[in-house]
């Protein structure tokens, strides 16, 4: 007997980053619109989703200097944040996205200091500290690597990883879930058991189990106790005790995993902690068009086909799919009170992935 099985997939993410909008009275009620909508979008959360970089700033001498301006320009943006050191010469640049970033820091009387190819990921702590010269003083600008950049946070002591959006590129995912991009981790493996499996008499019983199996354990840990969250949102079933959704491979900006020693901030579950960070626009626009596809004469048949004298069964995919990001200009879009004014710093990313499967199965 053979059955034929069709399964529809498509999923839509879109994400739309505004930081200013100019208030004109034509777009108010569009503005007021736009807030219903983006509350819905998934918020970032302050630690979860975000990295740190701080440190102090000292002169030629040691003493630190006070009042000392340090900035980080995130290099696939330019958007700029500027902070001031305190009284004991320490700056901290919280809440930034991951990514590449160029760090400068100058003061008063003080030539400029600037860092490059500062690479952070999410939920990661740099310490960056800075040696001002005086101004007229030549010296050679200060390029720090990525390789450079120490990739051990030493102010935590939780034990993790996360997976980049080069290692998501270059690693071949078939079944396009992003979590499965957790495997390829130490320390992870498919789950042992379920809860099925601690109740009395799970041979006979006829009552019907929730499948609270999980999807992988963390280091030993329970498979059915990990915490699921999306751009540190949560995303857990509850019932299924796994994840509710995964959005699109493409989608995925970091794949960020904490499996022991983490401190409350991430609670709930006594597993690991899994966070898939969405992507965000850049600068420029950039797109990008995908078509995965399968059919059964593209494969050998299976060996116990073979076996039996069998065809291969009739199997087909299509899943495709694409992205496109890049910057939001108001200022064309609605017009400008001041034309003199700068654009406004506002990005989007759209991924769409759509998935028809055609599969086969043979019952006897």
């Amino acid at each position: 007997m053979l059955t034929h099985n069709n399964f529809l997939h498509g999923d839509l993410i879109l994400a739309i980053a505004v930081q200013e909008l100019a208030m004109r009275p034509t777009i108010k009620l569009l503005t007021v619109l736009c807030c219903f909508f983006l509350c819905a979008l998934p918020a970032r959360a302050q630690d979860l989703d975000n990295a740190t970089i701080n440190g102090r700033v000292f002169d030629q001498t040691g003493a630190l200097v006070v009042d000392a301006s340090v900035t980080a320009v995130l290099v696939s943006t330019n958007v700029a944040r500027t902070v001031k050191t305190d009284a004991a010469g320490r700056y901290h640049l919280l809440e930034l996205a991951p990514g590449t970033y160029v760090v400068k820091a100058t003061s008063q009387g003080f030539a400029l200091e600037e860092r490059g190819g500062i690479t952070v990921v999410a939920g990661q702590n740099v310490q960056l500290d800075f040696v001002l010269r005086p101004a007229g003083v030549t010296a050679e600008q200060t390029v720090v690597s990525e390789a450079d950049t120490a990739a051990v946070d030493t102010t935590r002591t939780v034990v993790g990883d996360t997976i980049t959006r080069e290692e998501t590129e270059a690693l071949p995912v078939a079944s396009r879930a992003p979590l499965d991009l957790v495997f390829t981790l130490p320390g992870v493996t498919e789950e042992p058991f379920s809860t099925r499996d601690l109740a009395e008499d799970r041979n006979t019983s006829a009552r019907s189990t929730p499948e609270e199996a999980g999807t992988f354990a963390l280091s030993g840990g329970a498979a059915y106790s990990n915490n699921f969250t999306i751009d540190g949102l949560d995303n857990n079933d509850d019932r299924a005790a796994r994840e509710r959704f995964q959005p699109s491979l493409e989608a995925v900006a970091e794949v960020q995993v904490i499996t022991n020693q983490f401190s409350a901030e991430y609670g709930r579950a006594s597993g690991g902690r899994i966070n898939l960070r969405t992507r965000a626009g850049a600068k420029e626009l950039r797109g990008r068009l995908f078509y995965f596809f399968k059919d059964e004469a593209l494969n050998a048949n299976g060996f116990f086909n073979n076996a039996r004298g069998l065809k291969r069964l009739p199997l087909q995919q299509h899943n495709p799919g694409f992205t496109l990001g890049g910057p939001v200009n108001w200022k064309k879009l609605f017009g400008a009170r001041d034309a003199s004014a700068p654009p406004p710093r506002s990005f989007f990313f759209v991924a769409y992935e759509y998935n028809t499967v055609l599969d086969t199965s043979m019952k006897t």
